[in-house]
């Protein structure tokens, strides 16, 4: 089976339009000079410093945007404008190797339109984040045909920082180490099998609100990762139930679960994603170590990977950058 998918946007417009493979960002090291920037909600300037006093131990020249402890309407990190304005001047800018977010939250949708998806293609590097990032990792996904990463950010894991396995994996996939391989144990196999695919994904509730708009990005025969936070059981089975419904589910190869922090029990989700999934025949694994409770592995948008199921083993199987 290859690994090679089709990368598919579906706006209602463009059902089946076909983009080629995703171009890889360069790779970065620990002393690399990151840009830490808010898009979306706004964080605590004594949790985003400390968080950058943390990196910046590790090795790395960290500079923060200066509107990530701003307010507007109490969600945003400033306005559209000021969050747009900051964002595209930082992609303009040759001085950074990667960039990296301060939380999610909510704002990057607002935004999407006028991203300079042009300095994200002549430039790609490594951009970093999970959560309402979401968005931002699929825009660029058909608007600039750049890969992305799901993966750790400032306010929640590198506050707390990332365990050592974590932080191996993190800045090993950001170097250009491959094969690398995650093992899970048996008790977090939903569904037995073995599948191989490009791999895609994000915040399940971002995935399903930007269903037929231009930035409705999804990968056909690849293996699908989501994870959520705070949706009920029934939250979660009608945005499945959307992604059914829209043709999505029918063609992946596997699905990857993260942590579901606040979805109802494990009894109900079980069941759920039985219900769900059973009729396609395919692995499906539950609970890896992604998503809102923070301590992210890093999760490679664009790789080619195996899931496999006996051996309890994810693998990315490319490098995920270019040197």
């Amino acid at each position: 089976m290859s690994p090679e998918s089709r990368h598919t946007r579906r706006p209602a417009q463009d059902s089946g339009l076909r983009t080629q493979d995703l171009i890889r960002p360069r790779a970065i090291s620990r002393t690399s000079h990151i840009a830490v920037l808010a898009i979306s909600s706004p964080s605590e300037i004594d949790r985003i410093e400390q968080a950058k006093r943390n990196l910046e131990a590790r090795g790395a020249r960290v500079t923060l945007a200066g509107n990530f402890a701003h307010r507007h309407r109490g969600y945003l990190a400033g306005t559209d404008d000021e969050r747009l304005e900051e964002l595209n001047r930082y992609l303009n800018s040759a001085e950074f190797d990667a960039f990296f977010f301060t939380r999610g939250g909510y704002g990057a949708m607002r935004i999407l339109e006028r991203i300079d998806y042009h300095a994200i293609r002549r430039d790609p590097r490594p951009m970093v984040g999970f959560s309402d990032l979401t968005a931002l990792h699929q825009a660029m996904a058909i608007h600039a045909n750049v890969a992305s990463f799901h993966g750790p950010m400032l306010n929640l894991d590198f506050f707390n920082g990332l365990a050592s396995d974590v932080d191996d994996w993190f800045w090993s996939m950001l170097g250009g180490a491959a094969p690398m391989t995650h093992r899970f144990a048996r008790d977090q196999v939903v569904i037995e099998g073995d599948a191989e695919g490009v791999l895609f994904g994000g915040c399940l509730s971002l995935t399903a609100a930007l269903i037929g708009t231009p930035y409705d990005f999804w990968i056909d025969d690849g293996i699908w990762f989501w994870e959520d936070v705070d949706e009920a059981t029934y939250r979660i089975d009608r945005m499945l139930t959307h992604l059914r419904l829209s043709g999505r589910l029918q063609n992946i190869r596997g699905v990857v679960i993260g942590k579901l922090k606040g979805c109802g029990s494990p009894a109900e989700i079980d069941a759920l994603l039985h219900e769900t999934f059973d009729p396609y025949g395919i692995p499906v694994v539950r609970d890896l170590p992604f998503g809102h409770e923070g301590n992210n592995l890093l999760m490679p948008i664009g790789a080619a990977a195996r899931l496999n199921t006996s051996e309890g083993t994810l693998t990315i199987l490319q490098a995920a950058v270019q040197s």
